[in-house]
């Protein structure tokens, strides 16, 4: 299966998926990886900060789909609602992770110990805390 993984530096996971430079390729087998390609984003440097005309975020998100619609899944840090649907629609899954280095993200996919944190029920706080490292508790101290 391929995966993909917006980047910048092909070091760092993207913050914003559709705004990254590149998607690192890799496919996934069996509990290993290999990393296919570092691809670009053409569609990143032609595309104004704002919107100029009613659709064309809906063109911008469809380019970034249409660049990987032969991976089955899509890592990222943090996604839009309409991004997200726009590659639903393309039958692309999407994973948000807090891991901030790719092959990190790939090597915990192929093992899948890859926690997709967009399902996190925020009222469960021992998986918050395994999750995001810190314990919110009171300790009495009103000082």
């Amino acid at each position: 299966m391929k995966i993909a993984i917006p980047t910048d530096d092909g070091v760092h996971v993207s913050p914003r998926l559709w705004r990254a430079s590149h998607f690192m390729i890799a496919t996934v087998e069996s509990g290993s990886f290999s990393i296919l390609e570092l691809r670009e984003n053409k569609s990143v440097r032609r595309v104004p900060a704002r919107p100029v005309r009613p659709g064309f975020r809906d063109d911008r998100y469809t380019a970034v789909a249409n660049l990987l619609s032969d991976c089955r899944v899509v890592i990222a840090s943090s996604i839009g609602s309409a991004m997200r649907n726009t590659l639903f629609r393309w039958n692309i899954d999407v994973i948000i992770t807090s891991e901030y280095l790719v092959d990190r993200v790939i090597a915990l996919f192929a093992l899948a110990l890859l926690i997709d944190e967009s399902k996190i029920d925020p009222e469960d706080e021992e998986l918050a805390e395994v999750v995001y490292g810190h314990l919110d508790f009171d300790d009495g101290f009103d000082g």
